[in-house]
């Protein structure tokens, strides 16, 4: 027996009474007062109200628990009225609601635009099947439109799903075409360029240099053929090999790794031009299904008014009871007193008598205790709460409220390590308030336990964030490293010293040449001074070297300047990084600390209490 019937059903002897229409004092027939709603004796005129048999009330419960979104309490009210008509309209209504977990028949229209949506297929099964022949069509078009808004939601996690693919893709393009850039060379100033653009005026320099070499040569040779020829072979060859040997050393790899980098791009262009076909086909599904079910849920929330509407009429009127609640007599106003003995409502003035069970206290604690252990803390409290209309200092009543604020189901809940804990401090106050003065101690230490558990949780979290904050600190030291790696030329060299020894080398080479080239210069001018006609070689030789040192500074430039320039901006962002990491172990050490002492304090506060509570549950 769950706990509605709990609720609404008398003690076992009174019930079988009833049912056979006995009168459970002298054992006479009972008849229905239709105007009262009641329960008459013939023989000694006692009357009985027997609120489980009036399923409008069990349905009026069960919209209130829809309407409060607890779906398991709905579904047990709707069970119950089921097990005496198995094809009740409302109640076969209420559970179509419950298993898609509305609220109401208003909130079917607000899933036409829901993004998450479900339903307990077999219940609409089951509903379908309970249904009469007349009422199957209503509830197959219900669960229909479930079906199709399933459909709908599959289809648009289906477009979740490609443009997330969509969105990897375009990030992996620009992530591709970003690192062409990594191949480009860079000149002092930033500017940077096209390992294409730069084997063109390699290629340039080299066709110029060489051909002003010939020339030179030819010169030379028209005067002294065998060191034209030998200029030529030196010089000439020297440039070729310089501007051939740059370009296919230094430039021509990485037009073919820029070249791959296209390659790779165009395929991913083409998976997400793909992806971009199947976003258009399940959009233009989803549309269709959107607007259909928009149609479909308008016309059947019509359908249902007018349906619901007949329905109610069909139904017996709700009787007052809450002037019972109240404790006044429905039939004539006066004051209600409880029978002990006989378990019911007596009126002082006209006689009559009403048996209510759900209010007596250990049923209601029971419900409140079932509820609570399902989650349910909506139903809970108002379980609770109408306990406390009748005695505000009721125990169980207040201790319930204290656990459904903080929506823990038990107290063996307390103990438990939450990573998120929060609890209703209005609620906790109110019970503190309403507490008697020899109750009050407990749920002020109740509370204190409530309000060390959420500092410990805030604690936790702040750690938490701190870790989340480091390790993003640490991923981007791990992208500066590779950045690094990529910079030693894919294990060419292992540290920036292996960089420096090639780089201080060339330029101590640079300066050698130089100084060679400064010579010629001198030797140039000197020869043209003293002949102005026949400084062929001494140019020849200026050209040569010339172009040697600058090729040697071009080389160190782009080989190990650059490369060394990225590496120390890498190693100081990484020094900052490293900073901020040192300072967030220190806070990071300091809350751990904290968080071990309230962990510490915690344990014995809820061992504590629990132990206390244990003791104050067995004396009630």
């Amino acid at each position: 027996m769950n706990t509605l019937e709990l609720g609404f059903v008398i003690r076992d002897k009174e019930m079988t009474t009833i049912k056979k229409h006995q009168c459970p004092s002298c054992g006479g027939n009972l008849t229905v007062d239709n105007d009262k709603q009641i329960y008459r004796c013939l023989s000694c005129g006692s009357t009985y109200d027997y609120d489980y048999f009036r399923e409008e009330k069990l349905n009026e419960m069960g919209e209130t628990h829809l309407s409060h979104e607890e779906f398991g309490a709905a579904v047990d009210t709707y069970r119950l009225i089921l097990k005496k008509n198995p094809h009740d309209f409302l109640a076969l209504r209420g559970l179509m609601l419950a298993a898609a977990y509305l609220k109401n028949m208003d909130g079917l229209a607000s899933i036409v635009e829901a993004k998450h949506f479900s339903y307990d297929a077999k219940m609409v099964k089951e509903v379908i099947g309970s249904a009469t022949e007349e009422d199957k069509e209503y509830f197959t078009e219900l669960g229909k439109l479930y079906s199709d808004k399933k459909l709908q939601i599959d289809c648009n996690r289906e477009i979740k799903s490609l443009k997330q693919k969509r969105d990897r893709i375009e990030s992996a393009i620009r992530m591709t075409d970003d690192s062409r850039y990594e191949y480009y060379f860079e000149s002092r100033g930033g500017t940077q360029y096209a390992p294409k653009a730069v084997f063109i005026i390699l290629w340039c320099f080299t066709a110029f240099y060489f051909t002003s070499e010939v020339g030179i040569a030819i010169a030379i040779g028209s005067k002294d053929p065998v060191a034209g020829i030998a200029f030529l072979a030196i010089l000439g060859g020297l440039t070729l090999l310089f501007g051939v040997g740059i370009n296919l050393i230094q430039v021509y790899p990485r037009m073919k790794i820029i070249k791959q980098i296209d390659t790779y791009i165009r395929e991913f262009k083409e998976e997400l031009g793909d992806t971009e076909v199947k976003i258009n086909e399940y959009e233009a599904a989803g549309k269709r299904l959107s607007e259909d079910i928009r149609q479909g849920i308008n016309a059947f929330v019509k359908k249902d008014s007018l349906i619901k509407a007949d329905s109610e009429k069909e139904q017996v009127p709700v009787p007052v009871i809450s002037k019972i609640i109240k404790h006044q007599c429905p039939s004539c106003g006066g004051s209600l007193r409880i029978d002990s003995d006989k378990q019911m409502y007596h009126c002082t003035f006209c006689g009559s008598t009403y048996d209510y069970e759900y209010f007596r206290e250990d049923r209601i604690h029971e419900a409140g205790e079932t509820f609570l252990s399902r989650g349910e803390f909506m139903a809970t409290a108002d379980a609770y709460g109408f306990m406390l209309k009748k005695d505000p200092h009721d125990f169980i009543a207040l201790r319930g409220l204290m656990l459904a604020a903080a929506h823990l189901t038990s107290m063996s809940e307390l103990d438990q390590e939450n990573k998120e804990f929060s609890y209703d401090a209005k609620k906790v106050n109110q019970v503190i308030e309403d507490a008697s003065e020899e109750d009050k101690e407990y749920f002020q230490e109740f509370a204190r336990v409530y309000a060390e558990k959420k500092k410990l949780v805030e604690c936790n979290e702040e750690i938490e964030a701190l870790w989340e904050k480091k390790r993003n600190i640490n991923d981007i030291i791990t992208q500066n490293n590779l950045g690094i790696a990529r910079n030693y030329d894919k294990g060419e060299f292992r540290s920036k010293a292996d960089l420096l020894i090639p780089f201080i080398g060339l330029w101590v080479l640079t300066a050698f040449l130089m100084l060679i080239t400064l010579g010629f210069v001198k030797g140039f001018i000197n020869a043209y001074v003293a002949h102005p006609d026949d400084i062929a070689v001494e140019t020849g030789l200026l050209i040569f070297f010339g172009v040697i040192t600058l090729a040697v500074l071009v080389i160190n430039y782009f080989a190990y300047y650059s490369r060394l320039k990225y590496v120390k901006k890498f190693e100081k962002e990484n020094g900052d990084l490293y900073i901020e990491s040192g300072k967030m172990d220190e806070k990071i050490r300091d809350l751990e600390n904290k968080q071990a002492k309230l962990l510490a304090g915690l344990k014995r506060s809820i061992h504590d209490f629990v132990r206390k509570d244990r003791l104050r549950m067995n004396d009630k």
